[in-house]
């Protein structure tokens, strides 16, 4: 909704309603302290949330590198492969 400010400015002086404009001002300020604290809470929120998500990617992915990884398939050819029983048949040739 657009409005003309010339307009309003005067209609509001053509109408004798008596109403005095003297405490608009620190109105008006306590308004925008008020709209700057809620955009200041937003950004801290915003910061909050990076911050937790930076956290927990890199703590994720340093517990995936760091996880014990299970035994697979080819257990034969891994480093333990000296403790399996078919290096004790071919000892046995």
């Amino acid at each position: 909704m657009t409005r003309n400010l010339d307009d309003l400015l005067n209609r509001s002086a053509a109408m004798s309603a008596g109403r005095s404009l003297d405490g608009l001002e620190p109105l008006v300020w306590r308004r925008v302290d008020a709209l700057r604290g809620e955009r200041l809470t937003g950004q801290l929120r915003l910061g909050a949330v990076a911050m937790a998500l930076v956290t927990g990617l890199t703590v994720g992915g340093v517990g995936a590198v760091a996880a014990p990884r299970p035994r697979g398939d080819m257990a034969i050819f891994t480093v333990d492969a000296g403790l399996s029983p078919l290096v004790r048949l071919e000892a046995g040739r």
